[in-house]
């Protein structure tokens, strides 16, 4: 741009044709800077997302384990001490204890309707499904 010696532009605002296309290349460049770099953020949130959904996966399966095995144990505790109080033992302690492993796995499927609920919110239902490929 054209200035005049008391730092007055004297062209009236206007770019010449040179600074026209010096500046729409440079506008270009910064669009594909700024594409590039939401693709890159795009896929980050993505690989985050993933990251996320197997932690939390390993966290129900722990849990899961837990509840079974602390039911069980439960059961076997509230048998064993039934049968010292009342003088029955065994039988109370084999009652109890397939009481409890029958309420640790009915609390290992509600967590696992629990999660595939999740699951199914989080991905629109969109997981285990066939996806066409190139041969279909």
């Amino acid at each position: 741009m054209p200035k005049s010696t008391d730092g007055q532009d004297t062209g009236g605002g206007q770019l010449s044709p040179q600074e026209r296309a010096q500046f729409e290349r440079r506008v270009s460049e910064l669009n594909a800077k700024l594409e590039k770099r939401r693709a890159e953020r795009g896929a980050e949130a993505a690989d985050d997302a993933g990251a996320a959904m197997r932690g939390r996966g390993m966290a129900y399966g722990m849990r899961m384990a837990s509840e079974l095995v602390g039911a069980v144990l439960v059961g076997a505790a509230i048998g064993y001490g039934l049968d010292w109080v009342l003088g029955t033992k065994p039988w109370l302690l084999l009652v109890f204890f397939v009481l409890g492993f029958a309420a640790g796995v009915l609390n290992v499927m509600r967590g696992y309707e629990r999660l595939q609920a999740d699951i199914k919110r989080e991905t629109g239902g969109n997981i285990g499904h066939s996806v066409p490929d190139d041969d279909d």
